[in-house]
């Protein structure tokens, strides 16, 4: 069926319509009435700061000519020479609620406290900004004379016209904050006073205001070259103004919802026939009868489009269900297959060690999917032992595959040819026939160790190199030149070594040690290395387990990514 161009469903012509009749002109009337009674509160709260700026700039310099006269106070006082003059500080600023009262002199280029309220300051040189020694009076907030909440008002003391020093009379901030109103409006009124550039002086409130976002006022301090802001959040203004709005206008709204839910009940009773009976349908294909099928109704309209698109989506969905059924039952299938060839792969590779005095054995491997490219083997003949270990370069059935004729062809030719070269050369040159043509190949260790003289003849095919642990936990690494088996014909070189009683060789495939946790880092050779220095006095199968379980636990968040396979000979 193909998709017609709907002008109207059934939601948007009730809406249309109870916009265009009620809500649409209400709307533009509330909104325009909006805007213009949130001007005019904008334009009260600018004149009332104003006003408020005006009143707080007078109390502030009301307030500091008192500092003045209590300045000209202290400067009699140190004209006298007086010997008590810290006690005479301590109970000036008692007297009048001051902080501190701090005399400063100059000295060579620093300042520092002759006098003090707080004779913990005295003597000590201060890093308060030398402006105050230039202007004649000075307002400034720091934080050097112990108290965060103070602010600081300074007059120069002058010797022939030249500044020598300064008075200083701490107070709290408070006096400067105690005239702010504290109405929902203006309680978080924003208090600055900044100087000639705009830095600010002392501020009430340090949290930043965009200029755009704020309504303010500006009075200038006298004889301080200072300037008063007041600022207000404009955001803080819309909100109370609209949370006003909206309780002024609550009949309003709930006279238009009255309205509005009549109309939309009128409505819909008129036009909801068919779309019940398209929700009987449903329910009934719920109930499991997935014959029953949507018919077109007379008051129908889109409804009726809805329920023809949704009969087609049912019988899509039942084609869809057969379809998955059937890959179902192919997959299943499959799994079933896939468990048999997990079956035939372990069944393959050795279950239990050699039974030989003189050597240990010991075995493990997880795959990374049911079955994987990794194996080992190993056997006795004319008294040694012939083993490998290898790795395919693929993982899934694939490499199970590959790691099948790989190991039946080294078998085959290990059981009956005498040395470790020509198992290798006859391998490759059998295994490439079978890999090449698919670009597939396979890293391996080969070895032959003689029971009885203790010598190990080994070759490595491309293989991660064999880790000899000897019997004083030195550690060295077992490799030769060789690529990986079928890539191309080479020649074999046999390196040997001879082993003692106490030496442990341990062979692994890269699954080990490019194991990974959840921050993607690898487990590596330094750590496996460490592992087996540290396992000497530990059995060879307790060691087996005791890896895998680290390497479980390594990775536990992590889904395994290779397949891990080692094999470990301990010599007695």
């Amino acid at each position: 069926m193909k998709t017609k161009n709907i002008k109207s469903f059934l939601t948007y012509r009730i809406f249309f319509i109870i916009l265009i009749l009620v809500a649409f002109p209400l709307f533009i009337y509330l909104a325009v009435l909006y805007r213009a009674e949130y001007k005019e509160q904008k334009d009260d709260i600018l004149i009332t700061l104003n006003i408020l700026a005006s009143q707080i700039s007078n109390n502030i310099e009301d307030n500091l000519k008192f500092k003045n006269e209590i300045i000209e106070v202290i400067k009699e006082q140190i004209k006298q020479n007086r010997s008590d003059l810290n006690v005479c500080f301590g109970k000036i600023a008692q007297d009048f609620n001051l902080d501190a009262i701090f005399y400063v002199d100059q000295a060579s280029n620093d300042l520092y406290v002759v006098n003090s309220s707080k004779p913990a300051f005295i003597d000590r040189y201060i890093k308060v900004s030398k402006n105050m020694l230039d202007s004649k009076n000075t307002l400034f907030a720091d934080g050097f004379f112990g108290c965060n909440s103070c602010l600081y008002y300074s007059k120069a003391i002058y010797d022939n016209k030249k500044s020598i020093g300064a008075i200083i009379v701490g107070f709290s901030q408070d006096e400067f904050l105690q005239d702010l109103p504290r109405d929902k409006y203006f309680k978080n009124t924003k208090l600055q006073i900044v100087d000639a550039s705009n830095k600010v002086i002392f501020s009430n409130n340090q949290k930043p205001l965009k200029s755009s976002d704020v309504l303010s006022a500006k009075k200038g301090l006298k004889n301080l070259d200072l300037d008063l802001i007041l600022k207000i959040d404009q955001k803080t203004v819309k909100a109370f103004h609209l949370q006003n709005y909206f309780f002024k206008h609550t009949f309003v709204f709930s006279t238009v919802f009255i309205v509005l839910l009549i109309l939309s009940f009128i409505i819909i009773s008129y036009m909801a026939k068919p779309e019940k009976a398209l929700i009987g349908v449903m329910n009934k294909i719920k109930d499991g009868n997935l014959n029953k099928r949507y018919k077109k109704h007379f008051l129908g309209f889109e409804i009726n489009y809805i329920g023809a698109f949704f009969n087609k989506t049912i019988d899509s969905l039942i084609l869809k269900q057969k379809e998955v059924e059937k890959e179902k039952i192919e997959k299943q299938r499959y799994v079933e297959e896939l468990e048999i060839a997990e079956d035939i792969q372990i069944g393959l590779l050795p279950k239990k060690p050699l039974d030989i005095e003189e050597v240990d054995i010991s075995f493990g491997n997880l795959f990374a999917k049911e079955v994987g490219g990794d194996f080992y083997d190993f056997f006795t003949k004319d008294g040694k032992i012939f083993f490998v270990i290898a790795d395919i370069a693929t993982k899934g059935i694939l490499a199970c595959l590959y790691a099948l004729t790989l190991r039946s062809i080294i078998r085959s030719f290990a059981t009956y040819l005498p040395n470790l070269d020509e198992i290798v050369e006859k391998t490759n040159e059998l295994f490439i026939k079978d890999a090449k043509e698919n670009s597939m190949f396979a890293t391996a260790f080969f070895g032959l160790y003689d029971i009885k003289s203790k010598n190990l003849k080994y070759f490595n095919a491309g293989h991660p190199k064999a880790i000899l642990r000897k019997k004083d936990s030195t550690i060295t690494e077992l490799t030769t030149k060789g690529l990986a088996l079928g890539i191309e014909d080479f020649r074999v070189d046999i390196n040997e070594t001879t082993l003692a009683s106490g030496d442990l060789l341990f062979l692994y495939t890269d699954g080990i040690i490019e194991a990974i946790d959840k921050n993607n880092k690898f487990f590596g050779k330094e750590h496996l290395i460490d592992f087996i220095k540290n396992s000497k006095d530990i059995d060879v199968n307790k060691t087996i387990q005791r890896l895998f379980k680290i390497l479980q636990d390594f990775s536990k968040d992590v889904s395994q990514f290779d397949d891990m396979t080692a094999l470990i000979f301990k010599i007695k």
